[in-house]
């Protein structure tokens, strides 16, 4: 009998109940050649509710059980061509042949004829004549038996359709899904674990997972799964590849099998961890620097500033003195300057900003880093490149770090590939721009790359690899371009080089056109009365001894709000100041730029000079303006103490020794 014409005898429709007393109502298949016996039998079992097929041959039965599925049959043992015995023992050859209940019915009552069909799958067998009282009973345990069979098919369609729906959700999850047996074999295996494992299910399925992943031995993951399956506890964790790179989040929980393991790609939310953790502690270093600087600051203005009076009394015919002089205010200047840079890195600093074109600031900015190299750059600057409302002497110095980080990776020359671009930042979680338009500026270089473990150290403060650098270069930059509210960080490392970049918000168009056609235009000063504000006695003393050596009468306040009620009492009396010095920061008080603002709302005259320090802390001097208010009125010059002292002189409207000594004054407080 073929296979593929058989069905199931488990899906026949049954009537009735299957619980407790109740009678199963079964469609029975009676196969009996004799006529009149057949006819009888087939009466006395459809009393008892069953639907009863009758058929006289093993052949015509093949047919019925092509068309339909019985799951139970009764089966003469002597038929014409192939016997009962014989159609017997094909059935149970069948696939699920063994969930057929057969009831043999013979004349033979030899105890091996009764042995040879109970081997040949006989569930039971009834001798001619039939006694009525064992009919019954036999039927009875076939319903019984029956019964189980459907209410167990019934249990495993659905465990199956379960099996399916489970399957269907493991399949369909976002996050990776794989599952071993007790020898540590894969049992199931999603589409997202194929992505995440890079090999795929047919591949992985059946095999053992350590001979797949020989890298996972010794490993977290190793020691984490044994666990799991040894104590018989679910275990959360977080490990990553042996290159560092790719970081997973674990739940794997045992099994009455093995284990199962739900997984996901957090690579990404590691990495943002990493740059919080680095924000928070620039920022808390930030702090700490921030005030050793700015008391070093006031240390030596003090220093510098005695310098400068020194040379200016010195006598002219004492060379050696002023050499040793020089020496001493190079060398404080240089301590100077290393502290702007501390005050850059801190919290303190903030940029002066106004619309600058990035694409001129980067060729300016690149030529001059790499001067004198073995290098040259290849620049790739849109036409079309957005302004930028930045502090353009800070990004210059960001700029300078990052092309001479690319130099110092590559000594034996090449090519430093250095690239901007407009960039539209969409709201996104873990973010670390806001949304809204920003220019990108990548410097990348083809040294050795930054090593993995070093990664999360490179924006640390005086972490440096080079015994000659400072370590500060690229911790200052990444606390400029977040003062500019922007995001340095390393792209991209690999063997073959490594690329920085960083992003700055664009100039909103209104400001980028004013920025395109403002100008500036020097102050000219004729100074008679100045008023000095600083929080420390000795700078105070020092820049007043110095203005007045230059014929200056000066009044001095030891914050801000001295320094308005000095101003107010000045006009009062008609002693006007036509000058105002400010230090920009001012301990537990109002600093320079608080000053200002309120000086302008006494005096709307007021216009303002900034001379930044290199590290962004300003001083501010404010004029008193004879035109009318319109005429001056948002007017605004910014020198750096590395400006010719000639453009000094020519802003401040002094004769050459006098912007000399004053210039003394704001190189010590860069």
């Amino acid at each position: 009998m073929s296979s593929d014409c058989w069905a199931s005898p488990w899906l026949a429709n049954a009537h009735g109940g299957r619980c407790g007393t109740e009678r199963l109502g079964m469609k029975i298949l009676l196969v009996e050649d004799d006529a009149d016996g057949r006819r009888g039998l087939q009466r006395l079992i459809e009393r008892r509710g069953h639907e009863v097929t009758a058929v006289g041959s093993a052949e015509e039965a093949e047919e019925k059980l092509c068309a339909d599925s019985f799951p139970f049959l009764i089966l003469d043992w002597m038929l014409p061509g192939k016997s009962g015995l014989e159609l017997c023992c094909e059935l149970r050859a069948q696939p699920r042949g063994d969930e057929m209940f057969i009831l043999l019915v013979t004349a033979r009552q030899d105890t091996e004829d009764l042995e040879k069909a109970l081997e040949a799958g006989a569930n039971d067998y009834l001798t001619k004549p039939l006694n009525l009282e064992l009919l019954n009973v036999r039927l009875s345990v076939a319903e019984r038996q029956i019964r189980e069979l459907i209410e167990r098919n019934h249990a495993r369609t659905a465990l199956e359709e379960s099996a399916c729906a489970m399957a269907d959700i493991l399949e369909n999850t976002t996050d990776g899904f794989f599952a071993v047996d007790s020898e540590w074999k894969f049992t199931f295996v999603n589409s997202e674990a194929e992505k995440l494992l890079g090999r795929t299910r047919v591949a992985l399925i059946g095999q053992a997972l350590w001979k797949q992943f020989p890298e996972l031995n010794g490993s977290a993951f190793e020691s984490n799964f044994r666990r799991v399956v040894a104590e018989q506890v679910p275990i959360e964790f977080e490990a990553s590849d042996a290159a560092g790179r790719v970081w997973f989040e674990m739940h794997a929980y045992p099994s009455g099998t093995g284990m199962s393991v739900f997984f996901r790609d957090v690579s990404e939310r590691k990495s943002t961890e990493e740059k919080r953790l680095t924000m928070s502690k620039l920022e808390s270093l930030g702090t700490l620097a921030g005030g050793i600087a700015h008391d070093l600051n006031n240390i030596l203005t003090v220093i510098s500033g005695n310098i400068g009076l020194a040379q200016l009394e010195a006598p002219g015919d004492t060379h050696s003195l002023l050499s040793y002089l020089s020496k001493a205010g190079q060398a404080a200047q240089h301590a100077a300057r290393l502290s702007g840079q501390l005050l850059t890195f801190s919290k303190g600093g903030a940029p002066l900003k106004r619309v600058t074109s990035i694409s001129e600031l980067l060729q300016r900015a690149t030529e001059f880093s790499l001067y004198g190299s073995n290098l040259r750059a290849e620049l790739d600057i849109p036409r079309e490149l957005w302004k930028a409302d930045v502090d353009s002497g800070q990004i210059e110095q960001v700029i300078n770090a990052l092309v001479i980080n690319a130099r110092e990776a590559m000594p034996h020359g090449g090519v430093i590939r250095i690239s901007a671009q407009n960039v539209a930042v969409e709201d996104k979680p873990d973010a670390f721009l806001r949304p809204g338009r920003y220019v990108k500026i990548a410097v990348a270089d083809r040294g050795g790359g930054v090593p993995q473990e070093m990664a999360p150290k490179i924006f640390d403060p005086y972490f440096t690899t080079k015994p000659a650098a400072s370590g500060l270069g690229l911790a200052i930059s990444y606390s400029i371009v977040k003062k500019h509210g922007g995001f340095l960080h390393l792209e991209s490392s690999s063997p073959e080089g490594s690329t920085f970049a960083f992003y700055l918000p664009a100039a909103d168009e209104q400001r980028e056109r004013e920025g395109s056609s403002g100008t500036e235009r020097p102050l000219q000063f004729n100074q008679q009365r100045v008023l000095v504000m600083d929080d420390e006695e000795a700078i105070r003393d020092l820049t007043a001894e110095l203005l007045g050596t230059l014929g200056y009468e000066v009044a001095s306040a030891p914050d801000g709000a001295e320094a308005v009620k000095l101003y107010e009492r000045a006009l009062r009396r008609g002693k006007n100041f036509h000058a105002v010095i400010l230090d920009a920061t001012i301990r537990g008080g109002m600093g320079g730029v608080a000053t200002i603002e309120r000086l302008r709302d006494i005096d709307p005259r007021i216009s303002r000079l900034r001379i930044p320090r290199r590290a962004a802390e300003a001083v501010h001097a404010a004029r008193i303006g004879r035109r009318a208010p319109a005429r001056v009125r948002g007017s605004e010059a910014r020198l750096t103490t590395s400006i010719a002292q000639n453009r000094f002189r020519h802003a401040m409207g002094l004769p050459r020794e006098e912007a000399f000594s004053l210039c003394a004054i704001f190189q010590a407080r860069q």
